[in-house]
């Protein structure tokens, strides 16, 4: 899992005096819900990355005009919800003897990632050099260079060198090494994104000749240790709108994408030997 695990958004399911549910869903309204109703729509919303809440009409009115109680429910929800994802992985992927490795990315907190407990199945590889198998390393780091939206874990890409670079001096073999890192090469192709004006809040996309700009955003840290050591497969994400796979030199490098709001998780699955990439498919389900 490579990052940008936590949601940006609570959807409050407001129960009515009545007893019947409203809610607001991508742009729309969910009136006189079911308790019977609520929770299929409740999955769909989850499904989407956001965190549903239910609450009373009362509460509600409490909770929004207080950012301090809004931020303290995000922080219990972002919890509640990976710890809940680390439970499913060591009930499901222990009997399989399978691990999920996972980062946060730069939209995910620092002390959110930190209360994420960690587990057998459930492995945090955040800064670590970690064995896969006899033939192959991994090595992760979820912070991304800057971006316009000023999020939690980014940092300029000297910065970024700077956390990088102590965790490369642990690489055995960087001919079959992994790198699992959140922000993807500079001018790579996996890296092209709208252009966005930030001197306006939130940024807004740059329109030329009626379309958008797009522009190489991914880091030039991570492209020049690409380019330095040659990994055997670079996987990187960041930039959702980016599905696409390129080589530098040896190195494989590819980003999946993601359509989390549509529901959609995107993915790919790797087939290696030890020096080599036999093959990879994109996946979404």
């Amino acid at each position: 899992m490579g990052g940008d695990v936590t949601g940006k958004t609570i959807v409050p399911v407001v129960q009515s005096p009545e007893g019947k549910y409203h809610l607001n869903f991508q742009g729309q309204e969910f009136q006189q819900v079911s308790e019977k109703e609520l929770p299929s729509l409740e999955e769909r919303v989850k499904n989407a990355g956001l965190y549903t809440y239910r609450i009373s009409e009362s509460e509600y009115e409490a909770v929004r005009s207080d950012p301090k109680k809004i931020s303290a429910l995000f922080d219990e929800l972002m919890v509640e919800r990976l710890n809940r994802w680390a439970s499913l992985a060591e009930e499901h992927l222990r009997p399989l003897g399978v691990k999920c490795y996972w980062t946060g990315g730069n939209d995910d907190r620092q002390d959110i990632v930190d209360k994420i407990r960690g587990g057998d199945h459930f492995v945090n590889a955040e800064e670590k050099v970690l064995r896969l198998s006899d033939d192959h390393e991994m090595l992760s780091l979820g912070w991304s260079n800057p971006t316009p939206w000023k999020t939690p874990r980014e940092c300029s890409d000297e910065e970024l060198a700077a956390k990088l670079e102590p965790i490369t001096k642990q690489v055995e073999n960087p001919a079959t090494c992994i790198f699992n890192l959140h922000a993807p090469p500079f001018d790579s192709s996996l890296d092209i994104a709208p252009k966005l004006d930030s001197t306006v809040d939130p940024p807004r996309p740059v329109i030329s000749g009626g379309q958008q700009v797009l522009i190489p955003v991914g880091s030039t840290t991570v492209r020049d240790a690409i380019e330095r050591m040659q990994p055997l497969l670079t996987l990187c994400g960041h930039i959702h709108e980016t599905k696409n796979s390129m080589t530098i030199g040896r190195t494989m490098c590819i980003n999946p994408g993601s359509e989390y709001p549509s529901g959609i998780l995107r993915g790919v699955i790797v087939n290696l030997v030890k020096d080599k990439v036999l093959s990879f498919q994109l996946t979404s389900g």
